[in-house]
C-alpha cells in the first residue's frame, strides 16, 4: 500500500482500506457495482481477492462487451470475419497495428528513406538524418515514424511498405516538416547532428500537439 500511494512510510493494507473510509464492491474507474449489491458491500481484506477476480472480470469483459460486440458488427459489415479467425491475437494485432518492435539496419534506411527534390545521398543533411536514425532509441524511433507517416509503427513489412522521401525544407524554417499522407520529410541543411536532433526534438513536439505535421508546399 505504501509503494502504490508513494508514502515515505509503511502502511498495510487494512490501514489503506481503512483509509478509503468504507470502500465497497464497485469499479475504482467508474464506480460501477461489480455485483448485485456491490455499492453496499464492504470490502475487507479478506474479500481483496474476490474483488480483484470482479474488477478483471468488469474490465476485461462484462464492462467491454458492448463494445466489442459492436466493433464486430462493424467489422462484418465490411467484410466477412470468418477469415480472420486463421490468425491468433498477436498475428492480428502485427497485420492490424504493424509491428511494434522497430529494428532498421542501414542498408534497409538507405534504400527506403530516399532523397528527392534535388537531395543526394551525398547531402550532409540526408546523411545526418541516416546516423541520427540508426542511434535512435525506440520511442524516439515511433516518434520520427509518427512524424513522417502518422503512424507510430512499422507496417509487417518494414520499411520496404512505407518509402519514405526526404526533400529539402523549401518553407523557410530551421525544423523538419512533412506531408503524412505521402511519407514526405522536409529536412533544413542540417550541418551537424546536434542541430538534426534539435530541430527533429521540436518538429516531434510540436506533432503531438498538430503543428508542423503537414507541409503545404
Amino acid at each position: 500500500a505504501a509503494r502504490y500511494l508513494h508514502l515515505s512510510y509503511e502502511m498495510s493494507v487494512a490501514d489503506f482500506l481503512d483509509a478509503l473510509g468504507e470502500p465497497t464492491f464497485v469499479c475504482p474507474v467508474t464506480g460501477v457495482a461489480l455485483c448485485a449489491g456491490g455499492d453496499k458491500r464492504p470490502l475487507t481484506v479478506a474479500e481483496l481477492p474476490e474483488f480483484v477476480r470482479l474488477v478483471m472480470q468488469f474490465w476485461f469483459r462484462d464492462g467491454v462487451s458492448a463494445q466489442v460486440h459492436a466493433f464486430r458488427d462493424g467489422l462484418q459489415s465490411v467484410f466477412p470475419i470468418e477469415p480472420l479467425l486463421a490468425f491468433d491475437a498477436v498475428e492480428l494485432r502485427a497485420l492490424l497495428c504493424g509491428r511494434l518492435e522497430i529494428e532498421w539496419e542501414e542498408s534497409e534506411l538507405q534504400r527506403h528513406i530516399l532523397p528527392s527534390g534535388g537531395l543526394t545521398r551525398d547531402a550532409p543533411a540526408y546523411r545526418l538524418l541516416i546516423e541520427e536514425l540508426l542511434a535512435m532509441p525506440h520511442a524516439e524511433r515511433a516518434h520520427f515514424l509518427n512524424f513522417v507517416t502518422a503512424c507510430p509503427h512499422l507496417p509487417p513489412a518494414g520499411l520496404e511498405m512505407l518509402e519514405i522521401e526526404v526533400a529539402p525544407q523549401r518553407a523557410g524554417l530551421n525544423t523538419p516538416t512533412s506531408q503524412t499522407c505521402g511519407n514526405k520529410l522536409y529536412l533544413p541543411a542540417y550541418r551537424t547532428i546536434e542541430e538534426l536532433r534539435q530541430g527533429l526534438h521540436v518538429a516531434f513536439a510540436n506533432a503531438e500537439y498538430g503543428g508542423l505535421h503537414e507541409n503545404t508546399n
